[in-house]
């Protein structure tokens, strides 16, 4: 996907609420596993509501798969940033907590150029490399919390080749009951960030994968019979299928950004959810601002 050679990306889940049912269509999808971390195994906390600070400054720091980058922005209903810092990962980073501990040099020199963040709400967006997304295609609600957790994680770490108890995992059951949104994190991950934001003196505010910040931003342009949607970044794509609204089957592509291959990789996909492409197929791209996708992809500006 091509982009003007001034226009550089913006630096990459996620289940809500553990046997929480969505909200009305389109659903949001909310909350992080690592902010699940908080409770117990089958807990079910929600991000805490924070109060203003900092006369309408917060950040937002995304860690992604090969660098970090912390934006400082003023306002709230029409926010812009005044600030912004990007910091590339020494050698040998090889796991999301390492990562999440590198950002402190990038806390630092943010501080060191925009003034003091001492107080702030501070948003973390986690790179889709770093996730792990799985669509259940089952409604959960019927299971008791930690049945339907321990249901998740086995379902997650099969996938990761990790035993249950080193993942952290929220779920959603999205509209209509027959598919469950889930992903997980490393459980190290939360005292990473804990000890990040005590030692800079931040609030923590939302914590959630990429994918689903932009998903959830882009929602409502995203409704369609079918549609195959995708995020490039460093290390590779987060591709999904949505059919109406509801996200139907989540593939991470390693090392895929051409257009052609990902239009392969989200046809491969629809095939393996059991759809078939036709000429009501959509193909959605999240992109930084200025970036163009050739044909069949639409593309559709990132928020961060």
């Amino acid at each position: 996907m091509s982009r003007p050679s001034n226009s550089a990306p913006a630096s990459a889940p996620v289940a809500a609420t553990a046997g929480k049912p969505a909200e009305a269509d389109p659903a949001p999808i909310a909350g992080s596993p690592a902010v699940a971390a908080k409770a117990t195994q089958a807990g079910s906390p929600a991000v805490a509501k924070t109060a203003k600070a900092g006369l309408g400054r917060r950040l937002q720091v995304r860690v992604g798969a090969e660098s970090a980058r912390a934006d400082l922005f003023s306002g709230w209903r029409k926010p812009r940033v005044i600030a912004t810092h990007q910091v590339e990962y020494r050698p040998g980073i090889a796991t999301l907590p390492e990562a999440v501990e590198a950002v402190d040099a990038l806390l630092t020199a943010l501080a060191a150029a925009a003034g003091p963040i001492k107080g702030l709400r501070c948003d973390v967006l986690i790179g889709d490399a770093w996730m792990l997304y799985d669509v259940v295609r089952a409604d959960l609600r019927s299971l008791s919390p930690r049945a339907a957790d321990d249901l998740v994680r086995s379902a997650l770490a099969d996938v990761a080749g990790l035993p249950p108890s080193d993942l952290v995992i929220r779920w959603q059951t999205q509209t209509g009951g027959q598919c469950t949104l889930a992903c997980g994190v490393p459980a190290a991950v939360l005292p990473s960030l804990q000890t990040l934001l005590r030692a800079h003196r931040l609030r923590a505010g939302e914590i959630v994968g990429e994918f689903v910040h932009e998903y959830n931003a882009n929602r409502g342009r995203l409704l369609s019979p079918c549609a195959v949607i995708s995020l490039v970044r460093e290390t590779g794509a987060q591709l999904a299928v949505s059919t109406n609204g509801v996200l139907t089957a989540m593939s991470f592509e390693l090392g895929v950004r051409a257009p052609e291959e990902l239009e392969s990789r989200g046809r491969s996909l629809l095939r393996g959810a059991g759809i078939a492409s036709d000429g009501e197929t959509r193909f959605f791209a999240l992109l930084p601002k200025g970036w163009t996708p050739p044909s069949p992809w639409v593309g559709l500006q990132m928020s961060a």
